[in-house]
C-alpha cells in the first residue's frame, strides 16, 4: 500500500514524512518529463509565462525556466532510506538518463522531503543509495518541520505550497537550517 506521506514509529524515531519531485529545465518540457516518469504533475509552469502565487495571483515578471512537480507515492512503513531507494531503483534507465540530462545542462531534478518530528530523530541513508541517486543527478533536499506546527497540513496542503511555507519558514530566520540539510551527489 502507498500514499502521499508515511509515519514511521522504530526505536526512539516518531515521524511522518512527505516527499515531492521538482524538476527544472529551461528546454526540456513539462511534457517530457511527464511521458518519461509516468506521473502526473500537481504543477507545471512554463517558461516566459507569468508568474504566480499558489492560489494564481499575478506576480511580477516571467518564468524563467519550465518547473515541473508532483508528490511522490511512498509505500506505508517506509524511511526515508527505504523511500529514497525504492524511487531510484524503480527508475526506468531512459528516465534516468533524462534526469542526468536535465542536470548536466543547467536544470535541477530535486526530490523534496518534508519531515515532521515529534522529537529527535535521526536516520541514515546508505553510500550506495547516495551514489545511484547522484548518478542519476537527483539532489535530495530534506526540510525538518516540529510535528506540533505542520502535522495537521501534511495531506491538506499541496506540495508546492508545503515547500513555500517550509521556505518562508527558514528565510524568516525563525528556525535555523540543520547542518547537512541538503545533501547533493554529482
Amino acid at each position: 500500500m502507498s500514499s502521499s506521506k508515511s509515519h514511521v514509529v522504530a526505536g526512539l524515531n516518531d515521524y511522518h514524512f512527505v516527499a515531492s519531485l521538482h524538476i527544472q529545465h529551461a528546454s526540456i518540457s513539462p511534457e517530457q518529463v511527464t511521458f518519461a516518469l509516468a506521473i502526473d504533475p500537481g504543477s507545471v509552469k512554463r517558461r516566459g509565462e507569468q508568474r504566480k502565487t499558489p492560489d494564481g495571483k499575478p506576480l511580477s515578471g516571467m518564468y524563467a525556466e519550465n518547473h515541473w512537480g508532483a508528490d511522490i507515492s511512498i509505500i506505508h512503513g517506509h524511511d526515508v532510506s527505504e523511500f529514497l531507494k525504492d524511487f531510484v531503483d524503480r527508475q526506468k534507465s531512459s528516465t534516468i538518463d533524462l534526469m542526468r540530462q536535465i542536470d548536466d545542462t543547467g536544470g535541477s531534478v530535486s526530490i523534496f522531503i518534508g519531515l515532521f518530528a515529534k522529537r529527535c530523530c535521526d536516520f541514515e541513508i546508505p553510500a550506495a543509495t547516495l551514489r545511484k541517486l547522484g548518478n542519476a543527478g537527483i539532489t535530495v533536499r530534506l526540510n525538518y518541520c516540529g510535528y506540533d506546527d505542520m502535522h495537521d497540513q501534511i495531506t491538506e496542503v499541496p506540495s508546492d505550497e508545503r515547500e513555500a511555507a517550509a521556505a518562508s519558514e527558514l528565510n524568516s530566520g525563525s528556525h535555523a537550517p540543520p547542518s547537512g540539510s541538503q545533501l547533493q551527489q554529482g
